[in-house]
């Protein structure tokens, strides 16, 4: 019985003690500072595909702890999957067949990005979701003419697809993450294609990119 006492007065005696400390704090002004989650602001993007070598960068606007809308540009060089290259007995390179040098200048990407597993995994490492719409010109400029003079003969297609991907950020520091990002992309020219090569004439630029960034937290 005594024991029981002794416990009730402790647990009482404590409870009055943290009300006390509680209310000094608060009579004296001070509050008490949550950690702040670091969330994506800007980053830099490199993207690897069928078409080629791309780069471009990604604006973040954060609706929610968990969504985020996103803005982004990227350029990025084009080509038919059935072209291919040669070396002549000179060591120059060449394109059987060849026309046009195409371009993806540029692919605009605005879209939504939802983050998975917030109370599943660690803080520093971030799976998500993301799609979009994609308006994109892709450029092209005739093979027979130096390649920056032949901007000077350049002409454009335009169109607007859609895009869906799987990623992952890891946060190596507050400031600081790496992201991969694994995205299909529907992109078809409405009506006649571009002749990247004589013998035929490309219509769809889509397929999967893989997508690799550098992030600026806030």
């Amino acid at each position: 019985m005594k024991i029981k006492l002794i416990i009730i007065a402790l647990l009482i005696g404590i409870t009055s003690l943290y009300s006390q400390n509680q209310d000094s704090v608060k009579r004296s002004g001070f509050k008490i500072k949550q950690k702040r989650e670091s969330v994506n602001n800007w980053s830099l993007n490199l993207s690897f595909s069928d078409n080629g070598f791309g780069f471009g960068a990604t604006k973040y606007f954060n609706l929610s702890k968990d969504i985020s809308l996103t803005t982004s540009i990227l350029f990025s060089g084009a080509k038919d999957d059935r072209e291919f290259d040669q070396t002549d007995i000179f060591g120059n390179s060449l394109t059987p067949y060849k026309v046009n040098r195409l371009f993806m200048i540029p692919i605009i990407n605005i879209g939504m990005q939802y983050r998975l597993f917030r109370e599943d995994v660690t803080d520093n490492m971030r799976p998500f979701v993301n799609f979009g719409v994609t308006p994109t010109a892709v450029v092209y400029t005739p093979y027979n003419e130096p390649f920056l003079s032949s901007f000077k003969y350049a002409r454009a297609k335009y169109t607007v697809g859609a895009y869906a991907g799987v990623g992952l950020d890891y946060l190596s520091s507050p400031k600081t993450a790496f992201s991969f990002n694994l995205r299909y992309y529907y992109l078809s020219l409405f009506g006649e294609g571009i002749n990247s090569i004589s013998t035929s004439e490309k219509k769809q630029f889509g397929g999967i990119y893989f997508l690799f960034s550098y992030n600026f937290m806030k």
